[in-house]
């Protein structure tokens, strides 16, 4: 237990107190665990929350999901979008000088503390999606899962591909992570807890498994695309898989209605 609170430490703005003693490696994979509490914590605002209008009630959780997490995926987002911004003339793929230095110059647009304008533009979309899809979600439980499947997505990114600099903030997550065995506790607590909404006849099961198929292959996909644009992943992708997962599975979400 003291790696998961650890990982809420390190992944939350929780006031959890000083992390003095505690041991972060080896926290990615509770990433799954992290994002059930989240989601509990916003699907219980959103109960609280029913006394306003939706449009309300969806920027007001908006406001304290960045509060829950500090913001930390969000930079992410915007240190990715800048960095993606950058033309690289060749693809990744070959091994040739000009994408090897394009990498160099897209890591270092990422590495930046100053957000340009791509950066601005992520973050208002990936804000705009999220309150649209609130605004519109009918089926409150889902919102327990949705900050998991997100967080599931930036796990599969940590043991699936490389990490692209030798030094950085979330080199230790890759290197205290492996395939499977950090993988498939937080998988297996995901989908009791989603098939754990099913039996509580809080929605039908076949919307259920089509809504978990869509948040997973979108998580995975985000993964994906973003290690093909860039050839491995930084702090920075694994913060932007976070969100970008969550604004597809709450998009998915807007889909269903009320069992």
């Amino acid at each position: 237990m003291r790696r998961f609170w650890a990982a809420l430490t390190f992944y939350t703005a929780l006031p959890l107190g000083r992390a003095g003693g505690l041991q972060f490696e080896g926290i990615a994979a509770w990433l799954p665990a992290v994002g059930l509490l989240l989601g509990g914590i916003l699907t219980l605002a959103a109960l609280l929350l029913q006394i306003f209008p939706p449009p309300v009630r969806a920027a007001l959780l908006v406001a304290l999901w960045v509060l829950l997490t500090g913001g930390l995926h969000l930079d992410g987002v915007a240190d990715t979008a800048d960095g993606l911004a950058v033309n690289v003339p060749k693809s990744f793929a070959d091994a040739e000088r000009p994408a090897v230095n394009g990498l160099s110059r897209r890591l270092q647009v990422m590495r930046d503390s100053h957000t340009g304008a791509y950066g601005v533009l992520a973050l208002v979309l990936v804000l705009l999606l999220k309150f649209a899809a609130l605004s519109s979600l009918q089926v409150w439980p889902l919102l327990l899962l949705v900050p998991a499947w997100g967080r599931w997505g930036q796990l599969l990114a940590i043991v699936l591909y490389p990490y692209l600099r030798d030094q950085g903030s979330a080199r230790f997550l890759k290197d205290s992570t492996s395939l499977p065995g950090s993988l498939w506790p937080g998988t297996l607590l995901l989908l009791a807890i989603s098939g754990g909404v099913g039996w509580a006849g809080l929605l039908a099961w076949r919307p259920l498994l089509l809504w978990t198929l869509g948040s997973a292959l979108g998580a995975l996909a985000v993964g994906y695309w973003l290690y093909r644009q860039l050839g491995g992943h930084t702090g920075d992708t694994y913060g932007a898989t976070v969100e970008w997962s969550e604004a597809i599975a709450l998009l998915w979400g807007s889909l269903l209605g009320p069992s």
